[in-house]
């Protein structure tokens, strides 16, 4: 167990429905969980399914969901509003559909994650519809932005479209232009999801809620 999962674990009462998304600190709350037989479970990750069958846990897919009490899920950046970057797994559309379901849907950190501004190094993710990959990239390249197309698809079998720039000091125009974009299912960005971060400060676990910086 690392300190930010061991925290998380105090959070889950018994009979607590939960969804578990996925990165390691949500793959150590996931063991942690091996033997409670008390908990409706859920994931937006193939990964963590499997990694449940594997611990003889019974863990749904996230869209089969009712209402969760909480939601548990990584993230590759952070910024000081609890505005997320989840881009390198390419399932954020999945990952809303968690974090719609769940009265707090809270990132577990590692050190140094949550960070003034959005880090620039990690890419805005589009999953896009396959016939306007063309008329996307174009846009994307109207606003300034760089467009890779990943080789891998979408768990739908959508394409997967990432986009860089030199900083994200306006993501949120940007994801709002793009988002709108016939042929554009979901992007990467969540704006307004998180509820709180589980991360390490000055050698200990610290809860983190919006608005709190």
């Amino acid at each position: 167990m690392t300190l930010v999962s061991d925290f998380a674990l105090t959070k889950i009462q018994p009979g607590a429905k939960v969804s578990l998304g996925g990165g390691s600190n949500v793959a150590d709350l996931t063991r942690a969980l091996a033997s409670r037989t008390d908990l409706d479970l859920y994931s937006p990750s193939a990964a963590t399914r499997d990694l449940g069958t594997e611990l003889g846990l019974a863990i749904k897919p996230a869209e089969e969901a009712d209402p969760v009490d909480l939601a548990f899920d990584g993230a590759d950046s952070v910024d000081y509003s609890l505005r997320a970057l989840k881009s390198k797994g390419g399932i954020h559309l999945f990952e809303k559909v968690a974090a719609q379901e769940a009265a707090e849907y809270i990132l577990l950190l590692p050190a140094g994650r949550l960070r003034p501004e959005l880090d620039p190094e990690i890419q805005l993710c589009l999953e896009v519809a396959e016939p306007a990959i063309k008329q996307v990239r174009t846009f994307a390249g109207d606003l300034g932005l760089k467009a890779d197309l990943r080789k891998e698809k979408s768990l739908l079998g959508n394409s997967l479209l990432d986009l860089y720039a030199a900083n994200w000091d306006n993501i949120l125009e940007l994801n709002r232009q793009l988002v709108a974009f016939n042929g554009v299912l979901s992007s990467s960005l969540f704006d307004k999801e998180v509820t709180s971060v589980i991360t390490v400060q000055d050698g200990k676990a610290v809860e983190i809620h919006k608005g709190d910086l």
